[in-house]
């Protein structure tokens, strides 16, 4: 019996294996392609890549439609082939019923023309099997190639989704990019506005200050030569003052009896006061506008100086009560003022941080002090030295200066705000008086503190020194007053009085020349007068109706002055 042989499964054909290359060549250079677009398209809008891709996509449809085209031809084949098999087939089956019914003399063409049929039966079957193999390997292609299209059509539709967020962020931009430059021009413009005020500005600034620099050398020169007319009116009134004594003395010498009589009047009104207690009112002055807080008075006891908020110091004359000049130059109140030991020089001290010091008798400024940082609290002159004065400031520092350079000598920095400061007897040492109740003695040849004693439980408002020297006197708005013992800083008395109140920071007490009485205002208004030896109230003399702020006590009677600025001298 013949067997028919099985058809072959696993043919490979050359063109289909080219196929198969081609193809997966082209799907990886599609798939790199793709990868190439999408970052072109990260930084470029241009729209090549896209054709680029739509050409390719095309070009792949073309091969796609020749594979369906060479799978039909290789389909109608096959079938053509199955045909040719199964009309062999048939005839071989024919040829075989046909040896059957012969004779054996036939029998030799017979099994010829079998051998030939099997031939072609197997021939046939095998070009069925190459013909099956390339519909097969045909079908695989078109599989692939449907798969690379799927790709490429879904690389396209994200290439073309990309170029339209792509086209709508470049709109985007333009938008954004003519709005930033629409603003930039906005912007040049108000910058150009705002260089071209500034330039008006500074032109303008130029101009003042040229013109406020012509203005300052015009008013220095004004100041100038109003110097130079106060100088020589200064001058002018120092020879009418010498020429008026100079006839008061010859008047005084042709009426030698009246002046003795005077004078020995004099005298025993001045035994009086110093043997007892003012009493009356010799004199009403208007001192200062705004309110007085220092009065002094001279050591000869002819002239009364009043300092003030005016920024002036007034000077009156203590027999008559005249008006006799004003001492200018502060730029703020004046809080303290002291005559020289000569009574040729008065120092004061300002609001404005400053030290003056001028000429008792013409008024001219010899030296402005400056050095505080603050406003300057109290000031004494050296009774010794003509050429040494003290101050202290609330900038918490104690100055010690040169009145003939006019430059300060040594600075102490003090623990505690000072309102008030005095030599001691020998003026190598300086007390001062403070806001945390405390005196202090300055050694002034090392600026270093050499004694320290609590006396009091408020400020210390003014700290003076006894005549005897020895002691000091020292007032606080503890409303007390108490007497120091200087060299031991024991406390030796202390004063008070039901009535009695501090009204100030800058009260400041006095002591009678003799040394036996001691004075200080309230602020009631009254002038509380105690004796030093017991510390007995004597009297409370009453004449002003505001807080009285300061006080001074020489051989020619008592003074006083109140936040009114009115001045009493007391007799």
């Amino acid at each position: 019996m013949f067997v028919v042989p099985a058809p072959m499964s696993h043919v490979s054909d050359a063109r289909a294996d080219d196929d198969d290359d081609d193809v997966l060549r082209i799907i990886k250079q599609r798939i790199d392609r793709r990868n190439a677009a999408h970052d072109a398209l990260a930084s470029t809008s241009e729209p090549f890549v896209v054709r680029e891709l739509w050409d390719e996509n095309a070009t792949l449809v073309q091969r796609l439609v020749a594979l369906k085209d060479a799978l039909r031809e290789c389909e109608r084949q096959r079938d053509a082939q199955g045909r040719d098999v199964v009309a062999l087939e048939e005839a071989l089956a024919l040829a075989r019923v046909e040896s059957t019914t012969k004779t054996s003399a036939g029998e030799g063409t017979e099994g010829e023309r079998e051998r030939r049929l099997k031939e072609e039966l197997s021939e046939a079957y095998k070009k069925h099997a190459e013909s099956s193999q390339r519909f097969i390997d045909a079908r695989d292609a078109l599989e692939k190639e449907q798969k690379a299209k799927k790709i490429a059509e879904d690389a396209l539709d994200q290439m073309k989704s990309d170029v339209e967020r792509a086209e709508r962020r470049a709109i985007e931009c333009e938008h954004a990019l003519a709005e930033a430059r629409k603003a930039e021009s906005s912007a040049l413009s108000e910058a150009e506005a705002q260089l071209s005020l500034k330039n008006a500005a500074l032109t303008k600034i130029e101009q003042l200050e040229r013109d406020n620099a012509e203005l300052l050398d015009r008013l220095m020169e004004v100041k100038m030569k109003e110097a130079e007319k106060m100088n020589e009116i200064n001058d002018l009134y120092a020879d009418m003052l010498r020429q008026k004594k100079s006839a008061e003395l010859s008047a005084k010498a042709e009426g030698l009896a009246d002046a003795s009589a005077a004078s020995l009047k004099a005298l025993s009104m001045s035994t009086m006061m110093s043997n007892g207690v003012p009493s009356r009112k010799k004199h009403i002055l208007q001192a200062n506008k705004g309110g007085t807080h220092r009065v002094a008075l001279s050591h000869d006891s002819f002239t009364l100086a009043c300092a003030g908020d005016n920024r002036l110091v007034s000077m009156f004359d203590v027999e008559t009560g005249a008006h006799t000049s004003d001492l200018s130059g502060m730029l703020g109140s004046v809080l303290d003022v002291c005559f020289s030991a000569d009574d040729t020089m008065v120092l004061g001290a300002s609001t404005d941080c400053s030290l003056q010091l001028w000429d008792a008798l013409s008024g001219r400024v010899k030296h402005r002090l400056t050095g505080h940082a603050q406003k300057v609290t109290s000031a004494k002159m050296s009774q010794i030295d003509a050429k040494r004065a003290v101050s202290c400031s609330q900038d918490r520092n104690i100055k010690v200066w040169d009145l003939n350079r006019g430059h300060a000598l040594s600075s102490m920095l003090t623990p505690s705000n000072v309102y008030s400061v005095a030599f001691d007897s020998s003026e190598q040492h300086v007390c001062s008086g403070h806001f945390d109740g405390s005196v202090r003695i300055w050694d002034v040849r090392t600026n270093d503190i050499s004694q320290e004693f609590s006396a009091h439980t408020s400020i210390i408002t003014a700290v003076t020194t006894m005549p005897n020297q020895n002691e000091l006197l020292t007032n606080s708005r503890d409303n007390t007053l108490k007497l120091l013992d200087i060299r031991t800083l024991d406390v030796v008395r202390t004063f008070s009085a039901p009535k009695y109140r501090v009204g100030t920071d800058w009260s400041n007490p006095c002591v009678s020349p003799d040394g036996q009485h001691i004075a200080s205002g309230g602020a009631d208004g009254g002038l509380f007068i105690w004796r030093v030896e017991d510390g007995r109230l004597m009297t409370t003399l009453h004449g002003h109706d505001a807080v009285v702020a300061t006080c001074a006590w020489s051989t020619a009677g008592l003074a006083s002055a109140c936040k009114n600025g009115v001045c009493l001298l007391w007799v």
